[in-house]
């Protein structure tokens, strides 16, 4: 039976949801999935492919390294990934899910094993194909147990092997609006789920719960959600999602962090980019009025630590400039990038990969 929650008044947007044909919300959530990393259940990153070739070619993906036990790993829809060797075992790793949109092939007796609670989503337009010869030598296994053979037909979208994750979450994102804070999110499908809790903290660390949000049950439709903080905190604040299911379950996406100052705004527009970052990223602080003096920059992590402070000198257009990348100690998460010139303060968020 559906538990009943008290919702803060006043607190929430009632949400909002409608459905979209399966290729449109499919392919969009292939796309943000490419642009948005966050925790869930899982233990590993989001790994996408950078073009077709072999799965154990660290060059075929974008974190420069191959998929591991624990990923989320997608084949985009212009992309054709060979399994040319057998990876290993299913036994004690943790769960997989892999998504395609292109074409997943094997060669000659080779095998793909993921672990138990894995899945594979062929998604419309994708394909799984045993390629040419070998019988039905190359195999799909999920928890030592065989889904699929090359002897068996391909398998064209849109298809699931195993059980995909009960929250496909597209998007989580906040952002101040006068005296309050809006946080959305999308979900591309949900598995029982009850409501979603939204938690909020000051220091990245310890966290309340300052309101629910209803979820849609079971649902293959696209769902928005929103809510909004009118009491949030003043300067640097981090906000987390916690998913519960209708028995108890739960998972915790997030966080994302928020800059809620009274400080002015100036008249430049600060750039960080590529977001995500992989490898290295430039900030770029343009449009300036034509004046001497220095720039502040300040790159603080998920908790509010200050990881790096950089004093710089304007460029004779009142600009600034420059690159920063893992010497600067980041590492894979969120930050958030700081810039005070003078008077004027500017800020914005950083996803490094």
């Amino acid at each position: 039976m559906k538990q009943n929650h008290s919702i803060p008044k006043g607190s929430l947007i009632t949400h909002m949801y409608r459905s979209f044909n399966i290729e449109f919300f499919r392919r969009a959530y292939i796309f943000l999935l490419l642009s948005f990393i966050y925790p869930s259940l899982i233990d590993g990153a989001t790994i996408t492919s950078l073009s077709s070739g072999d799965w154990r070619d660290a060059t075929t993906w974008d974190l420069g390294r191959i998929p591991e036990n624990g990923d989320i790993i997608i084949i985009d829809a212009s992309h054709t990934i060979t399994i040319l060797t057998n990876n290993g075992s299913c036994n004690g790793v943790p769960e997989t899910h892999l998504y395609i949109s292109g074409t997943l092939t094997f060669l000659n007796g080779s095998k793909l094993r993921l672990g138990c609670g894995s899945s594979v989503t062929i998604e419309v337009g994708g394909l799984l194909a045993g390629g040419s010869g070998g019988g039905s030598g190359k195999k799909l296994y999920i928890c030592e147990n065989e889904q699929w053979n090359s002897g068996d037909p391909d398998v064209p979208g849109y298809y699931v092997f195993g059980k995909p994750l009960p929250i496909d979450l597209m998007n989580f994102d906040a952002e101040v609006r006068d005296k309050l804070v809006l946080l959305d999110w999308v979900t591309a499908a949900e598995e029982n789920n009850d409501y979603f809790e939204i938690l909020r903290s000051k220091n990245g660390l310890s966290y309340e719960v300052i309101g629910q949000v209803f979820g849609a049950g079971t649902t293959n439709n696209t769902m928005f959600y929103a809510f909004e903080d009118y009491s949030p905190f003043e300067g640097l604040s981090y906000y987390k999602l916690r998913q519960s299911d209708y028995d108890g379950k739960s998972e915790s996406f997030g966080p994302i962090a928020v800059q809620n100052s009274s400080e002015p705004v100036g008249s430049c527009v600060l750039s960080v980019y590529p977001n995500p970052c992989i490898g290295n990223c430039k900030v770029k602080l343009s449009n300036c009025p034509q004046r001497e003096g220095q720039v502040k920059l300040l790159v603080t992590d998920a908790s509010g630590l200050l990881i790096n402070e950089v004093i710089d000198v304007r460029k004779f257009d009142g600009s600034f400039d420059i690159q920063i990348d893992k010497s600067n100690d980041l590492k894979p998460g969120i930050y958030l990038i700081s810039v005070i010139d003078g008077e004027d303060y500017y800020s914005e968020k950083l996803i490094v990969q």
